[in-house]
């Protein structure tokens, strides 16, 4: 994982931003974000919560899933981990894998390179929308 940089001044905007974050299970876009956030600010904007939002990655606050196609979630759980991405209704959950095992397997397959970080994400149905395809 990439090291965290120290940590900056705690702003009314951030803490708010931090703690809508640190209290969703459903890894949150930032526009998300914004709207759940505007119940405490209602005067808050989209450009702040994604600047926010990057310093709070930066600072290994929170966690940033970039899902290809799709708008960047953010997510309380700031360890390794892989996600699952629902391609019909836009839902990421928490996947449990060994995601250190993978880095550790890359790294013999790569011919000894060094790798910081991975981000794994698994792309399909959910559950939910796989009964409704089916």
């Amino acid at each position: 994982m990439q090291a965290a940089t120290a940590p900056k001044r705690m702003t009314r905007q951030k803490a708010a931003i931090q703690a809508a974050v640190m209290s969703s299970c459903d890894h949150p876009t930032a526009a998300v974000l914004c709207d759940r956030v505007r119940a405490v600010i209602p005067n808050i904007s989209l450009g702040t919560v994604y600047r926010v939002l990057g310093a709070l990655s930066e600072e290994g606050a929170v966690r940033e899933i970039s899902v290809p196609g799709a708008p960047s979630r953010y997510d309380k759980t700031t360890c390794a981990h892989a996600h699952f991405y629902c391609s019909a209704c836009g839902s990421v959950t928490d996947v449990d894998v060994d995601e250190d095992a993978l880095i550790r397997h890359a790294d013999c397959a790569c011919g000894g390179a060094v790798i910081e970080d991975a981000e794994v994400i698994f792309r399909g149905l959910c559950a939910k929308c796989k009964g409704v395809n089916q």
